[in-house]
C-alpha cells in the first residue's frame, strides 16, 4: 500500500456525463508507469451511471483510486473539490473523456524532479475521432523552457494554458489560494496562467503524452453561446491577479498578447456561426475589454508581427471595431466559398508563378534530353548561402586546370558577396550560377562533375556519366537522419542524396559509422565511400596563409577569439528566431563589455540569424570578413569558442585552444539527442557568461586543456586528416586517379533483390501492427510517405524497427516534364499511353541502383513488369 508521503502525483478527473468515455481514462490512470500516483474521482453530479464504473475502479485499485461524490458545479468546481484530498508532491489534471499514454505522468515528474520545477508541461494530441485523425500541438520550443515567467516572459504565450498537459508543485495551490473560477469557461485562462507566475521554473517534456479528444459533442466550448462572453472575465482574472501581485507592466506586452489572441481569433471564428446579436456583443465587449487593460493594445507589436507578419494590412484593419461589424454581416456561404476560392486561388498563382516550381519541369526535361557536357563541374555549399568549406578548397585547386568549365551555386541575394570572394582569389573563370533558375536547372542536369556538402533539390536525379561526390560537413556531434527521435521524417533530401551519390566522403571512421546507419545507406547505397580527411582542412597545415591573413585584417599584436555558436531551438518557429537573436546580442554585449584593448573577437553565426544580430557598434567585436573563405580565416585565429558545432573537430588540427562556452547545456540536451557527451572532450568547459568573461583575462588560454584524453581523441577524429588531402580527392574524383584514400566499395548492393513495402498511415498506436508484415518479408524496404508521417510512426520506429529495418522517407510528388505530366494524365484518364519509363525513372529517383523483386502496396503485391502500377498506387 502505497502511503499519503510516498505519493508523488496526484491526478484529479472530473467526471460528468461521460459514461462512454470514463473507462478509457482511467485504464490509461491506473496503468501508469509511475506506480507513485494517487487517482481522485470527482463524480460531478453526473446523471448517467458513470458512478458505477468509479466504483469499480475504487474497488480494483484501492490503493490508487480514490472516489468523490458531489453536487454538480461544473469543471472548475469539481477541480477545486478534489485539491484538497490530494497528498502527492504534485497535482495533475485530468478531462475524463481524454485519455494519456501510460509513461506521462512517470516523464513529467522525472523532469521535475531533475530540473526543480515547479510545474511541468508536455505536447499533446488533439484526436479527431470521426476521422482517427491525432494532431500533434505543443511540439518543441524547448529552448524557451526551464525558467521562470521572468526569465521568460514569453512561456506566457509558448506555453498553452490548459491544466490537463502539466504537473504542478502542491505547494503552488496551498501558497497562492489559486483556484479555478467556479461556472466559467476558459477557466484554465484565469487558474494557470496566474500559476505560472508564482513558479519558480516551468520545464518540459517534448514529447506527446495525452490525448485530447477534439470538439467532442455536447462539450461547452464546441458550441457558440452566450457563455462565451465569459472568456472576458476569465481573462480579467488573469489581467487582475498580475496586477495584485505588482507585475503587470512588467509582463504587460505578453499579457496583451494572450488578451488579443483569444479576442480576434474569436473574432475571425465569426463565420462559422449565425447570430448576429451574440457577434455583435462580443466585439462589444472585446474591444471595451481590450481598451480597459491595455491602453496602447493596437501598437503590441509582439501579436500583430506573430499572426499578421506577411498581411500587415489585415493586422490594421484588425485593430478596428467597424471592420469586424462589416465581417460578421458577410453571409456564412459566401464566406465559405470565399475561403476555398482563395485557396484554389492562390495555389494556382503559386504554382505558375513560383520560378523554382516552374523550373523543375525544365530541370525534368533537360536531364533527359540533354547531353552531359564533358568537363563541366557544379560546386555548391549550403545551398548557396556559402562559398567555404570542402567545395569551395576543392574548387580552388581543380580551378588551376583550365580544361574545366567551373560553376558554383550561389543565392541571388548574395551574389555580389559571393564575387567579392573569387576575385580575392583569382576566381575570374569561375561562373556564379543563381540558386533555383533556369540556368541553374540546366547546369545541374548537364555538368559531368557535381560536389556538394549538402543536397541537391527533391527533384534530382544522377544521370548514367554524371559523378556526384557528396562531402557532407562535418564529424557529427548532433544526432542525424533515423537518431533524430523527433524528426526522422526530416531526413527524406538528405538520405535521397547520399542514395544518389558516386562518392560519400567521410572524414574518419565514427562519422562513416554512424552516417551509414542512420541514414539506412549500409545495405542502399551502391556507391563508394571515400575515408579521408576534409579537403577545408588542408588549410590549418599553411603556415604562410595563416601569416598573411593577420598581416591583411590587422591581427598582429591582437589575441584573436573565434565565436563560433550553433543554432538553437526550432527552426520553423519565429518566436525562437526572435529570442536566440536577443540572447546572442547580450552575449556578446557582455563579451565587449570584457575584452581588453589588444584583444579581438570575430564572430559567426548561423545563418539564420547572422544578419539579424547587430554587430555593428561594439568596440571588439567583428563580423567574419566576407571576403575570404571562412576556414583561411579562422585558421589565423588564435583561441576558438564554440559549444555543440562540429567545426572544433576541424580547428583541432592546429592545436590551438578550444573552449565549448555551454551555458545552457541542462536545455540544448533536452531538445537535442547527442552522439557523444561533450562533456568528455578534451577542451576547456565552460557552463556560465561570467566564468567565460573570466577566461578572457586567463594568461594560460590552455589551462583547461585535457592532455591525456588528447592523443585519443586525435587517434580516434584526426587520423586521416593530411594536408594533401585535396589533392588526393580531386585525383580520385576529377582524374580518376589512384591515390592513398581508403576505398569502400558498397556496389554489391545492387545485386541484391529487395521486397519495396509501402507502409500505410500510422494514426494510432494500436495501428503499430500494420507494419508486422515486414518481419514475414525477404530483404525488405519499407517506404514511408513523408506527408504521412506521425507521432506514431517515430514511436514505432524509434522502439522497434530502428536498429534493424532498412527504410526510406519520400516526398510526395513525382518531378515531370511538361510533357511527361501530360502523357501521365492521358495514360490515366484515356489509356493511351504505356508510362512504365515514367514510373521506372521516378523509381531511379527514389532508390537508384537496387534490383526491385515485388512492391507490397497493403494487402496487394506487385512483381516484375507490375511495378509502374505500385509507383503510381504509392503516389496516389
Amino acid at each position: 500500500m502505497i502511503t499519503d508521503s510516498a505519493v508523488k502525483v496526484s491526478v484529479i478527473v472530473p467526471v460528468y456525463n461521460v459514461e462512454e468515455y470514463l473507462e478509457r481514462c482511467l485504464d490509461s490512470l491506473v496503468h501508469q508507469t509511475l506506480q507513485e500516483l494517487q487517482i481522485i474521482v470527482v463524480n460531478d453530479g453526473t446523471p448517467d451511471h458513470a458512478q458505477d464504473i468509479i466504483d469499480r475502479y475504487v474497488q480494483n485499485f484501492p490503493n490508487k483510486v480514490i472516489g468523490l461524490k458531489k453536487e454538480n458545479g461544473g469543471l472548475s468546481d469539481a477541480r477545486n473539490y478534489g485539491i484538497p484530498y490530494a497528498v502527492g508532491e504534485y497535482i495533475g489534471f485530468v478531462d475524463s473523456d481524454d485519455y494519456l499514454d501510460i509513461t506521462m505522468y512517470e516523464k513529467l515528474y522525472n523532469r521535475a524532479v531533475e530540473t526543480d520545477s515547479d510545474i511541468v508541461t508536455c505536447g499533446y494530441y488533439g484526436v479527431d475521432e470521426s476521422k482517427d485523425d491525432y494532431r500533434y500541438f505543443q511540439k518543441g520550443n524547448m529552448i524557451q523552457y526551464g525558467m521562470s515567467l521572468h526569465d521568460n516572459p514569453k512561456l506566457l504565450y509558448t506555453n498553452a494554458p490548459y491544466a490537463w498537459n502539466k504537473i504542478y508543485r502542491r505547494e503552488l495551490f496551498l501558497k497562492t489560494g489559486i483556484r479555478f473560477p467556479k461556472g466559467k469557461i476558459y477557466e484554465d485562462i484565469a487558474t494557470i496562467y496566474p500559476l505560472m507566475l508564482h513558479a519558480n521554473r516551468i520545464s518540459k517534456v517534448d514529447e506527446a503524452l495525452y490525448y485530447y479528444i477534439l470538439q467532442r459533442k455536447g462539450a461547452i466550448t464546441a458550441t457558440f453561446s452566450e457563455n462565451i462572453l465569459q472568456m472576458y472575465t476569465s481573462l480579467a482574472i488573469m489581467n487582475e491577479h498580475y496586477m495584485r501581485e505588482g507585475v503587470f507592466e512588467e509582463f504587460k506586452e505578453v499579457l496583451g498578447f494572450i488578451n488579443l489572441k483569444h479576442t480576434i481569433l474569436r473574432f475571425r471564428d465569426f463565420t462559422s456561426y449565425s447570430n448576429r446579436k451574440l457577434q455583435f456583443a462580443m466585439i462589444r465587449e472585446g474591444f471595451a475589454h481590450l481598451d480597459r487593460y491595455f491602453d496602447d493594445w493596437r501598437n503590441n507589436q509582439t501579436f500583430f508581427a506573430f499572426y499578421f507578419s506577411k498581411k500587415k494590412v489585415l493586422g490594421a484593419l484588425a485593430k478596428h471595431k467597424w471592420v469586424w461589424y462589416l465581417y460578421s454581416l458577410m453571409p456564412n456561404s459566401f464566406a465559405i466559398a470565399g475561403k476555398k476560392i482563395g485557396k484554389i486561388g492562390k495555389k494556382a498563382v503559386w504554382a505558375f508563378t513560383k520560378r523554382s516550381y516552374l523550373n523543375k519541369y525544365r530541370y525534368a526535361r533537360k536531364s533527359r534530353r540533354s547531353p552531359i557536357v564533358k568537363n563541366q563541374v557544379l560546386f555548391e555549399s549550403f545551398h548557396g548561402t556559402n562559398l567555404n568549406d570542402s567545395p569551395f578548397a576543392m574548387m580552388k585547386e581543380l580551378a588551376k586546370d583550365d580544361r574545366f568549365k567551373i560553376y558554383y551555386t550561389s543565392k541571388k541575394e548574395l551574389m555580389p558577396e559571393h564575387q567579392k570572394i573569387l576575385d580575392t582569389y583569382g576566381l575570374d573563370h569561375v561562373t556564379l550560377v543563381p540558386l533555383g533558375t533556369k540556368k541553374y536547372q540546366d547546369v545541374l542536369a548537364t555538368s559531368q562533375y557535381l560536389v556538394n556538402n549538402v543536397s541537391f533539390p527533391p527533384y534530382f536525379i544522377r544521370r548514367e556519366g554524371q559523378v556526384y561526390l557528396n562531402t557532407w560537413h562535418g564529424t557529427p556531434l548532433k544526432t542525424l537522419g533515423k537518431k533524430m527521435s523527433n524528426g526522422i521524417q526530416d531526413m527524406s533530401n538528405m538520405q535521397r542524396n547520399f542514395l544518389q551519390s558516386s562518392y560519400l566522403l567521410h572524414p574518419n571512421r565514427y562519422t562513416m559509422d554512424h552516417m551509414m546507419e542512420d541514414y539506412n545507406l549500409n545495405h542502399l547505397f551502391t556507391g563508394k565511400v571515400l575515408l579521408s580527411g576534409y579537403p577545408r582542412n588542408s588549410i590549418f597545415w599553411d603556415r604562410n596563409a595563416e601569416k598573411e591573413v593577420r598581416v591583411k585584417y590587422g591581427m598582429d599584436g591582437k589575441e584573436v577569439f573565434a565565436y563560433m555558436p550553433t543554432w538553437r531551438g526550432a527552426m520553423s518557429s519565429s518566436a525562437n528566431h526572435a529570442s536566440y537573436e536577443e540572447e546572442v546580442h547580450a552575449i556578446l554585449q557582455a563579451f565587449d563589455n570584457t575584452l581588453h584593448e589588444n584583444q579581438i573577437m570575430y564572430v559567426n553565426l548561423h545563418p539564420l540569424v547572422k544578419d539579424k544580430v547587430p554587430i555593428e557598434g561594439f568596440r571588439h567585436i567583428q563580423k567574419f570578413p566576407d571576403d575570404i573563405d571562412n576556414y583561411a580565416f579562422l585558421n589565423a585565429v588564435d583561441v576558438l569558442i564554440t559549444d555543440y558545432s562540429s567545426v572544433f573537430f576541424d580547428y583541432s588540427i592546429t592545436r590551438k585552444p578550444i573552449v565549448l562556452f555551454m551555458y545552457d547545456y541542462d536545455v540544448y540536451m533536452a531538445e537535442r539527442g547527442m552522439y557523444m557527451d561533450v562533456r568528455t572532450l578534451p577542451f576547456e568547459k565552460i557552463y556560465s557568461l561570467q566564468e567565460m568573461l573570466e577566461y578572457f583575462g586567463r594568461e594560460d588560454k590552455s589551462a583547461g586543456l585535457d592532455t591525456k584524453g588528447y592523443q585519443d581523441y586525435c587517434e580516434l577524429f584526426l587520423k586521416h586528416d593530411a594536408p594533401e588531402n585535396i589533392q588526393d580527392i580531386n585525383n580520385l574524383v576529377f582524374y580518376g586517379r589512384h591515390s592513398e584514400i581508403e576505398v569502400y566499395d558498397y556496389s554489391a548492393n545492387s545485386q541484391t533483390e529487395h521486397t519495396l513495402y509501402l507502409a500505410d498511415k500510422i494514426k494510432h498506436k494500436n495501428n503499430f501492427e500494420k507494419l508486422a508484415v515486414l518481419d514475414r518479408l525477404e530483404n525488405p524496404i519499407a517506404v514511408f510517405l513523408r506527408r504521412d508521417f506521425t507521432s506514431h510512426t517515430l514511436n514505432i520506429l524509434n522502439e522497434k524497427y530502428n536498429a534493424y529495418l532498412d527504410y526510406i522517407v519520400i516526398d510526395t510528388h513525382m518531378f515531370l516534364s511538361v510533357r511527361e505530366n501530360i502523357k501521365l494524365f492521358l495514360s490515366r484518364e484515356k489509356n493511351k499511353y504505356n508510362c512504365d519509363a515514367i514510373f521506372e525513372t521516378e523509381l531511379t529517383r527514389i532508390l537508384p541502383n537496387l534490383k526491385i523483386r515485388e512492391v507490397v502496396v497493403g494487402a496487394d503485391t506487385y512483381r516484375n513488369n507490375s511495378i509502374r502500377h505500385a509507383v503510381e498506387q504509392m503516389r496516389e
